[in-house]
């Protein structure tokens, strides 16, 4: 578990938040005890093996205020990707990477952290489409301009979209003077990553099953739904008018890059690398189509087990059935097939830049207090299996930063492990420290053949057969690491209500002690990571 480093950020983040223009909420009190047989820091990544990962949504609208302030004792905002606690067996759930990762700032050095992986793709290409991340304080503008004065062949692809990095296509020349540039903190490939569910099938099974087996059914019918509170979903866009949905969209946003040397189209329906406000992450769009059938029903299906609500023809509530949904299109349609058959897919197939997942939780950061988010869902991902926290290696920590800032806003950023059945490794972005990381289990708490597995789980859920609902106002089954961790993200939203003064790492620590304990093997080692059970979870608060 990773609880070590969400508790120690905390203290940190208070300098960091001005970042975004808010301050964290001050310490209300001391961290909750640490069980016997915690955990220690986990050490530094390990570097990536090219693999898929996994994929998410979101959604905009009119919001409800929060809900009942429940009775926990606070602590920091800081957050890590799990507690230090051993659950049963001989492993920790993960370690944690500790306070010096709490932002982009604690990388500093004199010269920026390249990507290895970057270095080598540069030499075999006359250019790579790469993000520059720069120190606080630095100029975008300033920077790109130099860069662009580095080499006839470099170019700078998008400034404007945040403060923080931009994108540009990077060669030799351009890479040799960056890398004596102060004002930069890393550089790295701007990847793909893709959504994996693991098929599709329409029964009348599946998420009335699971809500079921995690409690989060009785959670609802005590009063936890998650009034008040807001589930971001960065995913594949949403079914805006499905009635699963109906009048929870409390705002929708869209970040989704054109390349024409990937063979990318956006996705946002104005056609524009961005979006905000309502229809921004509209899935029923033209761009959604392939042979006459949408293809962005990921997002919709993973919003639905997060926050679906009963009408007539739905399996069953979703977990939070109450809280708002914040959709936020991150995935771009791409039509070249060697885009796609590199990742094994057939074309057209919809992956997400890196880049367009920094300014979505970017976005997410701004809207977070006057929304109440609890929890980011991010089904998506690849590379690994990572077997220790990668916040050293700036590709696969690329969204560090921003999942830091979201801990000090108090916002869970619930990640997909990925569906690889690593048997002891995850994908990135559920490689990070401050990432909360869940595995799949099928209807019979075993762990799903297909899901990866090890120390850096946080926890199980769900995800198999999960019916949920999809564009055209249906409902269809899917698999997946994808479809565990919305499951997790909406058991937050009851947390976020049940328990208000809670910081993320004192819900995560909550979920892992009344979870229910499943132990298995990874790498020789015995590892015990809880499965969610949000009744338990929310039993005692006070209404």
């Amino acid at each position: 578990m990773r609880l070590r480093s969400l508790l120690a950020r905390a203290v940190a983040l208070a300098g960091v938040s001005a970042v975004l223009g808010t301050a964290p909420a001050p310490p209300v009190g001391a961290a909750p005890a640490r069980p016997a047989g915690a955990a220690p820091a986990r050490p530094a990544g390990t570097a990536p093996i090219p693999h898929a990962g996994t994929a998410p949504a979101l959604h905009t609208g009119p919001h409800d205020p929060p809900v009942p302030p429940g009775a926990p004792p606070g602590t920091s905002h800081g957050t890590s990707h799990g507690g230090g606690t051993s659950h049963g067996g001989g492993t920790s759930h993960g370690g944690g990477a500790g306070a010096e990762a709490l932002h982009a700032d604690t990388m500093d050095a004199a010269g920026p952290v390249i990507s290895e992986a970057l270095v080598r793709e540069i030499r075999s290409k006359t250019r790579v489409r790469s993000i520059i991340q720069l120190k606080p304080g630095q100029s975008v503008q300033a920077v790109a301009g130099d860069i662009e004065q580095a080499s006839e062949s470099s170019r700078v692809l998008e400034t404007a979209a945040s403060p923080n990095f931009f994108v540009a296509e990077v060669d030799q020349l351009t890479l040799a003077k960056l890398r004596k540039d102060g004002r930069v903190q890393s550089v790295y490939k701007d990847a793909l990553s893709a959504p994996t569910p693991l098929g599709s099938s329409v029964t009348n099974q599946g998420l009335e099953t699971s809500t079921r087996l995690i409690g989060s059914d009785r959670a609802n019918s005590a009063g936890w739904t998650g009034r008040g509170t807001t589930v971001a979903v960065l995913d594949t866009g949403i079914d805006r008018d499905h009635p699963f949905f109906s009048g929870r969209l409390v705002d929708e946003a869209c970040f989704s890059s054109s390349d024409a040397s990937d063979g990318t189209i956006s996705l946002c329906p104005n056609n524009q690398p961005s979006q905000t406000g309502a229809g921004a992450a509209d899935a029923e769009t033209a761009q959604c189509l392939s042979d006459g059938a949408n293809a962005c029903t990921h997002g919709s299906h993973v919003a639905g087990i997060a926050a679906g609500r009963m009408v007539a023809g739905a399996p069953s509530n979703g977990v939070a059935p109450d809280a708002g949904i914040l959709a936020i299109q991150v995935f771009s349609r791409v039509d070249n097939p060697l885009s796609c058959v590199m990742r094994g897919i057939e074309a057209p197939c919809f992956l997400s830049y890196t880049s367009d997942q920094k300014l979505a939780l970017e976005y997410v950061s701004r809207v977070a207090r006057a929304l109440n988010v609890a929890a980011v869902n991010m089904s998506l991902g690849g590379g690994g299996p990572f077997t220790a926290a990668c916040d050293e290696d700036p590709e696969a920590a690329a969204v560090k930063p921003e999942f830091d800032t979201l801990a000090g806003l108090g916002v869970a950023s619930v990640v997909a492990a990925g569906n690889n059945g690593f048997t002891d490794g995850v994908t990135t972005p559920a490689c990070i420290s401050t990432a909360v990381t869940v595995g799949a289990t099928d209807n019979q708490d075993a762990l799903a053949s297909f899901t990866n597995r090890g120390p850096l789980l946080d926890l199980f859920a769900p995800g198999v057969a999960i019916r949920s609902s999809v564009p055209g106002g249906t409902y269809e089954e899917k698999s997946g690491t994808s479809m565990a961790a919305p499951h997790v993200a909406g058991v937050f939203a009851l947390m976020k209500q049940a328990f208000p003064a809670y910081t993320v790492a004192q819900s995560l620590e909550r979920l892992q002690t009344t979870g229910r304990p499943l132990q298995y093997t990874a790498d020789e080692t015995t590892v015990t990571t809880p499965r969610i059970d949000a009744e338990q979870a929310t039993a005692g608060a006070s209404a």
